[in-house]
């Protein structure tokens, strides 16, 4: 559930909230007044609707302020009526309309500002690629900041290696085929490193990038990891039916050592992430 809405992010569960809230405020009225409620009703009804759209933008404040307009407007359509009769025979139905306005005013609203906040921290400690399962752009940039730091501590060192590999390539399969190979790719490759790696995954433009951070491993070691993982990736794709055209294959960079090779790396990541969560 929390990767769902992580995905939706606000500003699009807001929109979903206003459509489906509308909907069944205007069928409420609608079937109201099919079977022939009175009109004020029928209105008192209705002003709902600007209550629900204020708190959904507004929070706790816009949903009591247009509660308060709601219970004004409400009061006046009775007013010929309670001239006519007396007030006596309506405080009652005022008193219970003006209480359901603020009620739904004040818990819409927080209530709307509760699921904000939830959705900003889902999507500010988001770490993980929604395609594959595997982790995404946000966690190469925070566990390299670590891998720095304690390399530069400890004076050891990390790798990582990259891998593109073109989006067209997999034009030809349906979307179904093509979810389901890159969610049972991402499965294999993220079983199939020591438990300390961290295998990302990205779609940036027309390719999809991966990478796989190695602490405590050498310039050679990465580079027989590297060999090892181009292979893995490109024979497991090629096994399912899809052409990889010919392009170059997996690099390997180590820090200390390759540091500007590294920073350029994290820039792009950096690019990527932001994109995503603008």
């Amino acid at each position: 559930m929390s990767d769902r809405l992580s995905r939706l992010g606000y500003v699009k569960a807001r929109q979903l909230l206003i459509v489906t809230g509308l909907l069944v405020l205007a069928v409420v009225a609608l079937v109201a007044y099919a079977r022939g409620v009175d009109d004020v009703e029928v209105a008192g009804t209705l002003l709902f609707l600007p209550i629900f759209v204020a708190f959904v933008f507004r929070g706790v404040a816009g949903g009591i302020l247009s509660a308060l307009v709601a219970i004004a407007i409400y009061a006046a359509l009775r007013s010929p009526a309670i001239d006519a009769v007396g007030a006596s025979e309506f405080t009652g139905l005022l008193a219970s309309r003006s209480a359901a306005y603020l009620i739904f005013g004040a818990v819409g609203g927080w209530a709307t500002q509760v699921l904000e906040g939830s959705l900003t921290k889902l999507e500010l400690y988001d770490e993980v690629d929604d395609e594959t399962g595997l982790y995404n752009a946000r966690h190469l940039l925070q566990q390299t900041d670590l891998e720095m730091a304690r390399a530069k501590r400890y004076e050891t060192l990390f790798s990582v290696v990259l891998l593109d590999l073109p989006v067209s390539a997999f034009a030809s399969m349906r979307s179904r085929q093509r979810r389901a190979l890159m969610r049972d790719l991402g499965r294999q490759l993220g079983e199939g490193v020591r438990t300390v790696d961290h295998v990302v995954h990205v779609r940036h433009g027309d390719l999809h990038r991966f990478a796989v951070i190695l602490p405590e491993t050498s310039p050679e070691g990465a580079e027989v990891f590297r060999h090892r993982f181009d292979e893995r990736v490109r024979a497991y794709i090629v096994q399912r039916g899809v052409a990889l055209p010919p392009g170059p294959a997996a690099t390997a960079v180590t820090f200390p050592g390759d540091d500007g090779a590294l920073a350029g790396i994290r820039d792009e990541f950096a690019a990527i992430d932001a994109a995503l969560h603008r």
